[in-house]
């Protein structure tokens, strides 16, 4: 058995999040020279924000991961893995599969975020023109786009380079938040940015209400929920914006057409879009 690979496989699974819980499973499946084998791991996350008081809400998640050997060597990788998760509230469930080296090693965390449906900003090695990595690195937002689904039951992922222009900070000065000081919005701004969901206070239908936000790369915008999830229309936030735009409709003015930006930008840069077995 390759010692030096075994290492290598466990400490990409405590990158990757899953701690040493599969080590023993998964040295007994490769001493065994098993050629081609999946383990898998649950995990519960809590949604404390969606307790009614009979107990926790929580999304359960499970993850199965897929290792193969290699054909002129006794070398095992792990390629890819397929997160499951059952939303809370929700009846369907949920499905995509990661790609270690498509999706830039996406960790555990990072997939229940996207399959959430929350974007999420990643550092990330950009590949030169010959193929072979380079040393810089760039920083770009993902978000799975769960209206598509593709031959293989995946959902496209969605890529936003720098050049898109998305600045996250002032997308929140945009907000009609309540009393957000520098550094609130600078903590709100690293809670976003690593997928999670800040609570602020922001100003809806003339009232100051706790809500939920949640970046949107590909609008250049947030998405705004209340303290129960239920998102929060931007002609409730924004009424005046509403009001113009009703104007405009009225005195035969074309409405604005959606920017498809972010799709040129992402077919152009997303060399990952096909996924082969």
């Amino acid at each position: 058995m390759n010692e030096q690979n075994l290492e290598y496989l466990k400490k990409s699974l405590d990158y990757l999040g899953f701690g040493t819980k599969l080590n023993e499973v998964m040295e007994s499946a490769i001493r065994k020279e098993i050629p081609k084998f999946s383990l898998g791991i649950s995990k519960r996350f809590s949604r404390p924000e969606l307790s009614d008081g009979s107990g926790v809400a929580a999304d359960h998640v499970h993850y199965q991961l897929n290792f193969n050997r290699a054909k002129e060597n006794d070398t095992y990788f792990l390629n890819d893995y397929t997160v499951t998760m059952m939303k809370y509230g929700e009846q369907a469930r949920r499905q995509h599969t990661f790609d270690l080296e498509r999706d830039h090693r996406m960790t555990g965390q990072q997939a229940y975020k996207l399959l959430s449906g929350n974007a999420l900003l990643k550092e990330i090695g950009q590949k030169s023109n010959n193929g072979e990595a380079a040393s810089q690195k760039v920083k770009v937002w993902f978000k799975l786009d769960q209206e598509i689904q593709d031959a293989y039951g995946n959902h496209p992922l969605r890529r936003f380079y720098p050049e898109y222009n998305f600045n996250l900070a002032q997308t929140l000065d945009q907000y009609p938040f309540k009393n957000l000081s520098a550094r609130e919005k600078d903590t709100a701004v690293k809670q976003l940015e690593l997928g999670n969901m800040p609570l602020l206070a922001m100003k809806v239908d003339e009232r100051i209400v706790p809500v939920f936000v949640v970046a949107n790369p590909q609008m250049k915008a947030l998405e705004v929920y209340s303290e129960k999830m239920v998102p929060i229309r931007e002609n409730e936030i924004f009424p005046d914006r509403s009001a113009r735009r009703e104007e405009k409709t009225f005195s035969g003015e074309p409405p604005l057409e959606q920017s498809s930006d972010a799709w040129r930008q992402d077919k152009e840069r997303d060399t990952g879009e096909q996924i082969s077995r």
